[in-house]
């Protein structure tokens, strides 16, 4: 179901909220730009970097000008911003989510991703507390057959095989290919987890030992569903209405914008009005370093999912802060931005 589908009928939305849809569509756009500003950032060449000091000093007006446009930029934002996706509850994908994860025969609903972000060289790194948190139990579905192993007694093997090739033979037969995983996702309440390979070129998707489950753009006028096939589950994320209608928008708006040495567009180049209010706050914006911008700025205007509080008061929990116990049945899950005050 589309997003502005939901938003009609859903009777958390006031009548205000649901009619005035450029907004919703202007913040969803936001909550894209996001991970493809993070994807294009971290994908610089290291002497890139040096040249702006560190990471965290590279403002967006200079990410216009460091940025070289590469055939494997989209993918490697399409990654992040599915990783994210996943992470913030987003409905345009989390529904098509768990239906893969049900196919890989993993339980729960309480589902998450871990980003396996080791190709980098260093500028991006796997998140130590999400790895930590794992726990002894913690399942990896190796196949659909519902074998699994335990993560944690191989993560070093794992990590090691990322980093290096020449350690990638020393892996267990059973996950010999899981270095070309790009996500961990699982269900954190059934502790159980897959590694997933995502592709915004299909053809590029190809199955390997210890990878469960392939995530692929769906074609604008097709809408197929989850399915088995080669030995993996493979998951098309919608286009009309939905995710990559609303990515391939983002994805345009940055890269024109970029283009334009980080000011809006000529409007033969970005004709959609919500596009180009979306450019023109970039512009704005454009002597900030990109990852606070990332961080806070866009966090904070991003469309923080279809999860509205009814009442004032809710009970949020963080899926990786194991010491919050919770004996209600009565949590709302939501991100991050919609905790933080506005």
């Amino acid at each position: 179901m589309a997003l502005f589908e939901l938003i009609q009928k859903d009777n958390l939305f006031t009548q205000q909220d649901y009619n005035d849809l450029d907004s919703h569509q202007e913040k969803i756009l936001l909550a894209m730009i996001r991970p493809i500003l993070f994807g294009l950032l971290v994908h610089l060449k290291h002497e890139v970097v040096k040249d702006y000091g560190t990471i965290n000093d590279i403002l967006l007006r200079q990410l216009a000008r460091a940025h070289r446009y590469g055939f494997g930029d989209c993918g490697i934002c399409f990654e992040y911003a599915v990783h994210s996706a996943i992470r913030n509850n987003n409905p345009l994908v989390l529904e098509r989510i768990q239906d893969a994860l049900s196919l890989c025969g993993i339980k729960g609903n309480r589902t998450t991703s871990i980003l396996l972000g080791f190709e980098k060289d260093g500028i991006l790194q796997i998140s130590n507390k999400l790895i930590n948190n794992l726990t002894p139990d913690s399942k990896l579905i190796i196949n659909l057959h519902g074998e699994s192993i335990k993560i944690k007694e191989h993560i070093d093997a794992m990590i090691n095989s990322f980093r290096k090739q020449s350690l990638r033979g020393s892996l267990p037969t059973v996950i010999r290919g899981i270095w070309q995983a790009d996500l961990f996702i699982g269900n954190t309440d059934s502790d159980m987890w897959v590694a997933a390979s995502v592709k915004i070129n299909r053809m590029l998707l190809k199955h390997s030992r210890g990878l469960c489950l392939g995530i692929i753009p769906a074609s604008w006028n097709n809408e197929p569903t989850c399915s088995s096939k080669d030995g993996m589950v493979v998951c098309p994320l919608l286009y009309n209405k939905s995710f990559m209608e609303y990515f391939y928008s983002s994805w345009q708006i940055v890269i024109k914008f970029l283009q334009s040495d980080a000011h809006l567009p000529k409007e033969r180049e970005l004709h959609h009005p919500v596009e180009r209010k979306v450019a023109k706050y970039l512009e704005s914006m454009r002597e900030s370093p990109v990852l606070e911008l990332v961080d806070n700025d866009l966090r904070q205007l991003a469309h923080p999912t279809l999860i509205e509080p009814k009442v004032s008061k809710i009970e949020t929990i963080d899926f990786f802060d194991t010491s919050i116990k919770h004996e209600s049945n009565m949590t709302i899950f939501v991100p991050d931005s919609l905790r933080r005050p506005h």
